[in-house]
């Protein structure tokens, strides 16, 4: 069964903090995790702290992720390896039922860029109406009958879900936890001369930065909302203090911060080009 679903324009660390986030309201914290290997997953806000990945350097110093914060048990997919993926099979399914459906006739991209539908490009769908279609196509997925997968017998997954969530002891996460666990984490050194921390083009303060000015922190902040005051830890875990924003020249979010810093990168590797 799918259990919770974003749609975005490409997969990000904020999308997949964001759809762990719903996984947690609403069925409670799981004990593992099978992942694959993407950016948007193996990112550190993330996983940072897992001991193996195959994307990304793994450091010592790397701040603790979101599902390791949860003491979440990860499991990484072989790369280039379908088997290793029990969900390839349902994606195959979604793609029958959700991308070819005719509702979607004339937008549909083809599964490769080389197979491409003749009619492809001759319409667009409204993002909207997109995202509604996608829900709708999700929960008729899970609600479908006639399942003759070893567990389900004839019933949907809706209902082998239901059976076994009732009886499984499923950990809830504590409004402390999840609320630190949401938060995204950065390493940060704060300035020798001052203790000001600067993160994302912005720049935060307090009294007890001065105290630790020149250390080496673990920054935890919403990311979707850089104005909201920020939390430092130690390396070992233990909170220090927290920090208010002193200049918001840089952005309102994060999001809108890599996505600035990506057409700065693009327009300086144009200009040496050129």
């Amino acid at each position: 069964k799918f259990v919770a679903w974003r749609v975005c324009e490409a997969e990000s660390a904020f999308h997949v903090r964001l759809v762990f986030a719903t996984l947690f309201e609403k069925y409670g914290v799981p004990k593992g995790c099978v992942l694959d290997n993407g950016r948007g997953f193996a990112s550190k806000w993330i996983t940072g702290g897992a001991k193996n990945r195959f994307r990304f350097k793994v450091k010592p110093e790397d701040p603790t992720g979101l599902l390791t914060a949860l003491g979440i048990e990860i499991h990484w997919t072989l790369p280039y390896r379908g088997q290793s993926k029990p969900i390839e099979r349902g994606f195959r399914d979604l793609c029958d039922r959700i991308a070819k459906h005719p509702a979607m006739e004339g937008a549909y991209t083809g599964n490769t860029p080389l197979a491409k539908p003749e009619n492809y490009g001759s319409r667009a769908i409204a993002w909207d109406e997109f995202v509604a279609h996608v829900d709708r196509g999700m929960a008729a997925h899970n609600a479908k009958l006639g399942r003759r997968t070893e567990t389900a017998r004839g019933r949907s997954f809706d209902e082998v879900f239901a059976e076994s969530y009732a009886r499984a002891p499923i950990g809830k996460a504590s409004p402390a936890q999840l609320r630190m666990a949401l938060l995204a984490a950065e390493q940060v050194r704060l300035s020798k001369q001052t203790g000001e921390i600067t993160l994302f083009g912005n720049r935060y303060w307090s009294d007890g930065c001065g105290q630790i000015a020149g250390q080496l922190v673990t920054v935890r902040f919403d990311p979707d909302n850089l104005m909201q005051d920020i939390h430092l830890y130690a390396q070992d875990g233990r909170y220090l203090t927290s920090a208010q924003i002193i200049a918001d020249t840089g952005f309102l979010d994060a999001n809108g911060a890599k996505i600035a810093a990506k057409q700065l990168a693009e327009y300086r590797r144009r200009i040496s080009d050129a």
